[in-house]
């Protein structure tokens, strides 16, 4: 289940003192910054969002087409009061966070980590090759036989039956009750969730106001002269 997050110009207390200068400036200066925002600030917000998150910039900066892999931003508005970058996007599995390993070991026993917050390693689970009385035991439970129910598996590796050479070939899953296919991907955050956190709000405020006032001081000594 993905969400959406809208950042405008005046969304930011320390942008409020660019947005009054904008009110009182030349219409062509005010379209100047409307385009400047839309175009740039995608890019200062990703610079901040990875300050923090351990996701690589290219996945929630937009491409020269346009598209963002971990979602989308959707430039909204034509003036400086409706101006606003809409970003939507799913929850995002640990593979865009230094999931470690990427994929399972030959031995079959792995310890399975991620970083979604840069420093911050976080372990998903334990798995351990089993023996052919555990698989055995483990049938059973599955059947209902067993004399042990065990509904949840940890953590672990699967592959996506991913064909194509730039895909991802492995995801953690969980089995989440005692059917085999009962499986339920691992989820983390999503882009929106990270643009809009409390750990970055501040940082996207002074980019803003700084790159922002920065933009207006050019376009006003150019069309004021």
């Amino acid at each position: 289940m993905g969400n959406t997050f809208t950042i405008g110009i005046k969304n930011y207390k320390k942008v409020k003192k660019e947005f009054r200068k904008l009110q009182q400036a030349p219409e062509i200066v005010a379209k100047r910054i409307v385009s400047d925002f839309k175009s740039r600030a995608p890019g200062w917000i990703a610079e901040e969002v990875v300050s923090v998150y351990n996701i690589n910039k290219r996945e929630i900066k937009p491409s020269k087409s346009g598209d963002v892999s971990a979602g989308s931003i959707v430039a909204k508005g034509k003036e400086i009061k409706s101006v606003s970058l809409v970003y939507s996007g799913r929850l995002l599995t640990p593979t865009h966070f230094g999931m470690k390993p990427k994929k399972p070991y030959k031995s079959g026993n792995y310890t399975l980590t991620t970083e979604i917050l840069k420093g911050k390693v976080k372990k998903l689970g334990v798995v351990k090759k089993i023996t052919k009385e555990q698989r055995k035991k483990l049938g059973k439970n599955f059947r209902k036989q067993g004399s042990r129910n065990s509904p949840k598996s940890p953590n672990m590796l699967l592959h996506t039956g991913n064909k194509h050479e730039s895909g991802t070939n492995y995801i953690p899953f969980q089995r989440i009750s005692q059917r085999r296919d009962d499986l339920e991907v691992r989820k983390t955050i999503s882009m929106p969730q990270m643009v809009s956190s409390k750990r970055v709000e501040k940082k996207i405020d002074d980019v803003l106001s700084k790159n922002i006032g920065k933009r207006l001081d050019q376009h006003m000594s150019r069309y004021m002269k």
